[in-house]
């Protein structure tokens, strides 16, 4: 069965980035541009896993996490950010499934995401 991936984030170049990554998978990708898009996509149809940049404009990263584990809380999260630490601190601290820094390391981020998907535990991933 393929999952379903929603990518937030309000820089293009990063939403291909990661579609790219997934491009020879069997994953469908979505992208919103900020959190207010993103929750309307969550609210639409189920997804597996929201990969959600922190810093974006109408409604930041940790802002919708916090309501998407009110009202969608066994959805699976990883949060990434070329903004400072404490925001992925912040992010972690609402249980989400990992943390990613920009720029991506890409390999340790195609694993995390494949092990998150993968396994629905409540294991967090650190960027390493």
């Amino acid at each position: 069965m393929m999952k379903h991936i929603l990518v937030v984030d309000d820089n293009l170049m990063m939403r291909k980035l990661i579609r790219n990554l997934f491009h020879n998978d069997n994953y469908i990708i979505e992208e919103a541009t900020n959190g207010v898009e993103g929750l309307e996509i969550v609210k639409q149809h189920p997804v597996d896993l929201i990969i959600t940049d922190i810093i974006m404009p109408k409604m930041e990263g940790i802002e919708m996490i916090m309501n998407l584990r009110r009202d969608f809380p066994d959805i699976k999260i990883i949060a990434i950010s070329g903004g400072k630490p404490y925001y992925l601190y912040m992010a972690k601290k609402l249980g989400i499934d990992g943390i990613f820094t920009k720029p991506l390391n890409h390999d340790a981020f195609l694993k995390a995401v494949k092990k998150v998907i993968q396994f629905p535990g409540k294991e967090q991933i650190q960027a390493e």
